[in-house]
C-alpha cells in the first residue's frame, strides 16, 4: 500500500515517541456559574475569542432531571435549512469570487474554504498544551475506557482513524489524533477543527479495530476543504465540518470501508424518536490517559437537536473523550439499519468535579442533515474540478 512519508518501521517507531501526540481537542468548555443556565444559542453567541478553552453550547438542567435543549428558536424542518443560515455569528463573511471558467460556483460561493483558521484566530488547542499527551499503549477495556466497550466495525459502517501529520523542526513527528466517516467514494467527512493547523500529510487507518492489525489498511487524503463560516474558538467550534477527499490510488489503499448512511433518518431527528445514539473512536481512555489502538464504543442520550448540532449527554459514565473529534454518532432505524448523523465537535465539563470525560457531562455533534446540501455541493464542484479544492 502507498505511504508518501513513512515506511512500515517508521510507522511502528512513531507509536513509541513520547509525548509527540498532538491530539485534537473537541472544543471543551470550563465550568462557570453565569453559564449555566445558557441556552445552546447563547452560548455560541457569546464565545469569547480568547478564551483558550472554547465556550461550548450547554444544555439547561434541571435537578434531578435529564438534561434538555430549548428548541424554541430552531426550525420545524431542520432538512430545509441551507448552510448560509448556519454560520456562526463571529465567523468572518467569505468574499464573493467569480465563478470557474467552466461557470460552476467556486469555493467561496459554496461557502467553503481551503483548511486552516483565519489569520489571529487563536490556535486549535491540543490535548498536550492542557493535559499532557500519552503515546499509544494497549489498551484499559473496561471502567478505566470512559466506560466503553470494545466496539466492531459491522455496528460503525464507515468510521476510520485520521491521523493528520506534520514533522517538527527537530526531527521527531507531531501527529493529531481524531476519526472520520466515508460518505462516498472519494469522500470523508470529519471536524474542522481536527485539520485547521497546516499538516503535511492526512493519513487515514481503516478496516481493522486495531489500528496495530496487520489486517489494517492506511492510505492519505489528498486535500480537505471546510466549511467557510467555521472560526475555531473565535466562534465557540460554530460550522465544525471539514471534508476529505481521496485520490484514486488512496482509495484502493485504504480497502474494503463501506460508505456509511448518512444524514436523513426515518423519522425526524429528535430525542423523542432517537433517544440514544451510538458513538465509537480511538481517543483517550480518560482524560489526560492514554489513546485506545481498539475502537471502543459507549451508548449516549440525545438530549436536543438543531438545525446544525445534535446536543448528548454521556449515559452511566460513558460517551465520547478527546481523540474521538470527528468521529461519528449513529442512531438505530426501527429495522435495525444504522444512519450517522453528526461528528463530535464539542465535549463539556462534569459541572459538580469539573473534570473531562467522567460522570455525567454533555457533548455537541454537528448535524449532517443541516450541513446535506452544502457537502453535496462542495463534493460535486471539487470531483469536477479538483484544482478549485486545493
Amino acid at each position: 500500500m502507498k505511504r508518501h512519508l513513512f515506511t512500515g518501521a517508521a510507522l511502528i517507531a512513531l507509536f513509541a515517541l513520547p509525548a509527540c501526540d498532538a491530539v485534537r481537542l473537541p472544543g471543551i468548555n470550563p465550568v462557570s456559574e453565569d453559564k449555566a443556565d445558557a441556552t445552546p444559542a447563547e452560548d455560541t453567541a457569546q464565545a469569547e475569542p480568547d478564551t483558550l478553552l472554547a465556550d461550548a453550547a450547554t444544555a439547561t438542567t434541571v435537578e434531578g432531571e435529564t438534561p434538555t435543549v430549548d428548541r424554541s428558536e430552531a426550525p420545524e424542518d431542520e432538512s430545509l435549512v441551507s448552510p448560509e443560515s448556519i454560520v456562526g455569528e463571529d465567523a468572518e463573511p467569505i468574499p464573493a469570487e467569480a465563478s470557474t471558467s467552466s461557470g460552476a460556483p467556486t469555493l467561496a460561493e459554496l461557502n467553503a474554504v481551503t483548511c486552516g483558521l483565519p489569520e489571529g484566530s487563536p490556535p486549535t488547542p491540543t490535548v498536550g498544551a492542557v493535559a499532557g499527551a500519552y503515546q499509544l499503549e494497549e489498551p484499559a477495556v473496561g471502567a478505566e475506557a470512559v466506560n466503553a466497550l470494545a466496539a466492531s466495525l459491522i455496528n460503525f459502517p464507515g468510521i476510520v482513524k485520521l491521523e493528520p501529520v506534520k514533522p517538527a523542526e527537530d526531527g521527531m513527528v507531531t501527529t493529531g489524533h481524531c476519526s472520520a466517516l466515508r460518505i462516498a467514494d472519494h469522500w470523508l467527512v470529519t471536524a474542522a477543527h481536527c485539520v485547521d493547523q497546516p499538516y503535511e500529510a492526512l493519513r487515514i487507518i481503516g478496516t481493522a479495530e486495531n489500528l496495530r492489525s496487520p489486517l489494517a489498511h492506511t492510505t492519505e487524503g489528498e486535500f480537505a476543504v471546510c466549511h467557510g463560516g467555521y472560526a475555531g474558538t473565535a466562534n465557540g467550534y460554530a460550522n465544525d465540518l471539514a471534508l476529505i477527499r481521496l485520490s484514486d490510488e488512496e482509495v484502493a489503499d485504504l480497502g474494503d470501508v463501506p460508505v456509511a448512511h448518512f444524514g436523513n433518518t426515518s423519522k425526524p431527528l429528535a430525542p423523542a424518536n432517537y433517544p440514544t445514539g451510538d458513538m465509537a473512536g480511538w481517543g483517550l481512555t480518560h482524560f489526560g490517559g492514554k489513546l485506545s489502538n481498539d475502537l471502543l464504543s459507549a451508548k449516549i442520550r440525545i438530549t436536543g437537536t438543531g438545525p446544525s448540532t445534535i446536543y448528548v449527554a454521556s449515559q452511566g459514565g460513558a460517551g465520547p473523550c478527546v481523540g474521538d473529534s470527528g468521529g461519528p454518532l449513529y442512531v438505530t432505524e426501527e429495522d435495525g439499519t444504522r444512519t450517522a448523523v453528526g461528528v463530535l465537535s464539542v465535549v463539556e465539563q462534569n459541572r459538580e468535579t469539573g473534570q473531562f470525560c467522567a460522570g455525567d457531562y454533555n457533548g455537541r455533534y454537528t448535524n449532517l442533515q443541516g450541513y446535506s446540501a452544502w457537502m453535496g455541493e462542495v463534493m460535486a464542484l471539487c470531483d469536477a474540478d479538483e484544482a478549485a479544492c486545493q
